[in-house]
Formats: C-alpha cells, structure tokens, sequence
C-alpha cells in the first residue's frame, strides 16, 4: 500500500535525508543532501508498506515555488513515483497561492515533467507549471 506524509522544518526530516542520502550516494551526485531551504521547505515523502521509498521537495525561492530534491530509492524505481511527488509538490503549491511552479529537469525527468504538463522555458532544462494538476497519478495501487 502506498502512503503519503508531508513534512517541514529540521527537526522532521529524518525520513527525508535518509531517502536523500541513500539515492545521492547510489547515483554518484556531487549534492548537498540538506540546506537552509530546508528549514522552512514542504518535503513530501512516499511510503509502499510502511517503507520509506521517495522524497521530493517544495521550496520558494526568488520569487518563485520550485521544486527540487526529488529521489526515489532503487528497489522502489520504475512504479511512478515520481509521478505522483510531483504532482503532490504541485497541488501544495497551487494551494499555498502559487500560480507556477518550477523545476530543473535532467534529461530523464523531462518526458515525465511534459506529461504532466510542464513547459521547458531555459536551455539549461528549467521547467515550469502554470496552474493545478490534472487527471490521476500513474502509482498502481
């Protein structure tokens, strides 16, 4: 079963820089796993039965609501995760009064990112989403 919990502040973040330190290492990224954002920054994270599984993160920043820091353990990749943090990291946006949302894309995320409706708007791969989300996540539940 899958599980959802947001998160915010420090001194909660156990789960999340876990999940962050296990998938940085894993995939070789030279990337500070923690930073001030996370002081006041919504992270979400994804359980599958209990088990810590995905982690992604909602920051604002120069004006602007980005999202960042999204990892997916090994054993929990290719059951679209991804997918549905992102769209949760949205929604929260949109709620808090966000009009667009942003994202630096590597090349494997921007097919998953157009899908859900984000435009490249930078050659350096920044994307961004105007408005809501729609329709359902692809998790199988």
């Amino acid at each position: 079963m899958v599980s959802t919990e947001w998160v915010q502040g420090r001194d909660k973040l156990n789960t999340v820089l876990t999940i962050r330190e296990e998938v940085f290492a894993e995939e070789s990224i030279e990337n500070k796993i923690t930073d001030f954002y996370d002081d006041f920054a919504f992270n979400a994270v994804l359980y599958t039965d209990s088990v810590p599984a995905a982690t992604g993160r909602l920051l604002f920043k120069e004006g602007k609501y980005f999202i960042d820091m999204l990892c997916v353990k090994k054993q929990f990749k290719g059951q679209n995760y991804e997918d549905l943090l992102v769209r949760m990291l949205v929604r929260k946006a949109i709620t808090i009064g966000a009009t667009k949302v942003y994202m630096e894309a590597d090349e494997s995320r921007i097919q998953l990112l157009e899908k859900i409706g984000f435009l490249k708007v930078s050659k350096n791969n920044l994307m961004v989403k105007e408005g809501d989300v729609a329709g359902h996540c692809c998790v199988k539940c």
